[in-house]
């Protein structure tokens, strides 16, 4: 009989969603010298599992907004930036940061945070 210590190991089966994650570029208009964020296509189609860690709501100045903390896990990737963003079950979450999966180079958590109107950050 074997004692539970620990997470459980992760099994690839658990990866059986797919999302979207895009990258952030900032360019500059040229007439108005005003800086333009737009977003591209980083990898479509990505395995993942989902984990939603928490859900609340935060002030900022004078308005409520609702946020969700989750967990993506995807297949390893150095690239990964707070910069980018995940769009899964029509929501979009916000990479606030990356960590390896037991310091091994094979899968990487993503720590997201999603906010209901869609504000950058």
């Amino acid at each position: 009989m074997s004692i539970y210590q620990g997470r459980p190991r992760f099994r690839i089966s658990d990866m059986r969603y797919r999302v979207l994650v895009e990258s952030m570029t900032e360019a500059f208009d040229e007439t108005s010298g005003q800086p333009t964020r737009t977003w591209g296509t980083f990898k479509s189609s990505e395995p993942a599992s989902y984990d939603e860690v928490r859900g609340g709501e935060t002030f900022r100045g004078s308005q409520v907004e609702a946020t969700i903390t989750a967990v993506f896990t995807v297949r390893y990737d150095e690239d990964y930036k707070p910069t980018m963003r995940l769009y899964h079950n029509s929501r979009y979450y916000h990479i606030v940061f990356a960590r390896r999966v037991r310091g091994y180079d094979r899968y990487i958590e993503l720590h997201c945070r999603n906010i209901d109107n869609g504000a950058i950050g």
